[in-house]
């Protein structure tokens, strides 16, 4: 019994330790600790004002925050209050950003943000031909969907609304598109419940043509603990 306790707990640390991580980046006295971070695609950063006048702002303008960020109806203005911000990098590649007041004093800081090695990554394409390929996928709960745009323009909208995305995703943070383009974006999700998520392409609703992913439950309890 004290075995299958054991192991049940370890288990469980193991899928909980498969999500989204949260990073945190404190900002004070002219300095972002730590100035540079390595992540996962699909992890957070969490930016902390803990004094002065600061902001973040991406080298290439693809988000400004503060007391929220400018994307997602915060205001990206440098403030002295302790502001907490967030930005979900969802593309592979390196972010530098820097606190408009003070760049000339050296405050800058950069995101690397690398494939996730961490969990099993499907892939889904938006095609010229208007389908997603596959249409239809099965994956485990906590495992991460890489979508590309393969030609055309497309996005990715679920129609719980939850997930909207190309260029970035809502809600990321990013102040780049989220409706149906034509640049070769590529983003990675991950889902973390188990349910059955319908979306569509917004530029071709009218071709009825969707995509379901089915997340089941996590393989390592798929058999249970007997």
């Amino acid at each position: 019994m004290l075995k299958k306790t054991i192991l049940k707990l370890t288990l469980i640390i193991i899928t909980f330790s498969a999500n989204s991580k949260t990073h945190e980046v404190l900002v004070s006295s002219n300095v972002f600790s730590p100035s540079s971070l390595i992540i996962e695609a699909g992890d957070t950063v969490r930016w902390r004002n803990t004094g002065g006048t600061h902001n973040v702002f991406a080298n290439d303008g693809s988000f400004r925050c503060a007391n929220g960020c400018d994307a997602s109806g915060g205001d990206g203005n440098p403030s002295s209050l302790a502001w907490v911000a967030e930005v979900t990098f969802r593309q592979t590649g390196i972010f530098n950003y820097y606190c408009q007041p003070h760049v000339s004093f050296g405050m800058v800081g950069s995101v690397t943000v690398i494939e996730p090695t961490s969990v099993n990554i499907h892939y889904i394409q938006a095609t010229v031909g208007n389908d997603f390929i596959p249409a239809d996928i099965s994956i485990q709960r906590g495992d991460v969907v890489k979508f590309s745009n393969a030609g055309g323009e497309h996005n990715i909208h679920s129609l719980d609304d939850n997930m909207i995305c190309s260029e970035s995703c809502e809600g990321d943070g990013f102040n780049t598109e989220t409706g149906a383009t034509g640049s070769p974006w590529e983003f990675y999700y991950k889902f973390a419940t188990i349910e059955e998520i319908t979306y569509q392409c917004d530029a071709h609703t009218i071709t009825g043509n969707t995509g379901i992913i089915r997340v089941l439950t996590d393989t390592i309890f798929e058999n249970g603990f007997e």
